[in-house]
C-alpha cells in the first residue's frame, strides 16, 4: 500500500533503513529507485531531479551509524 503522506513516507523509509543499520548481519544497502522514471514514481527525486523529500531529513536517516561498525573484528567479535 502505497504511502498517504510524504511524512508517512518518511516514518517508513526511517523504520527500514534503521532496521537494516540495526542488523549486525547487513554491511551495505542499495537504494536503486533514487529518481522517478517516466511511469515509475517511486523515487527520492522527481523525473526533472528535485527532491521530494528535506534531504537533511534523508541525510540523517541514512547517516545513523550502522551496527556492522561497532563490531570489533580484530577481536573476533560480533
Amino acid at each position: 500500500m502505497r504511502p498517504k503522506s510524504k511524512e508517512e513516507f518518511i516514518e517508513r523509509y526511517r523504520g527500514l533503513v534503521t532496521a537494516m543499520l540495526e542488523n549486525k548481519g547487513i554491511s551495505a544497502f542499495c537504494y536503486t529507485q533514487l529518481t522517478d522514471v517516466e511511469q515509475e514514481v517511486n523515487g527520492l527525486y522527481t523525473y526533472d531531479r528535485r527532491p521530494k523529500f528535506d534531504i537533511e531529513v534523508l541525510r540523517t536517516i541514512n547517516t545513523q551509524k550502522a551496527a556492522i561498525e561497532e563490531t570489533d573484528i580484530t577481536k573476533g567479535t560480533v
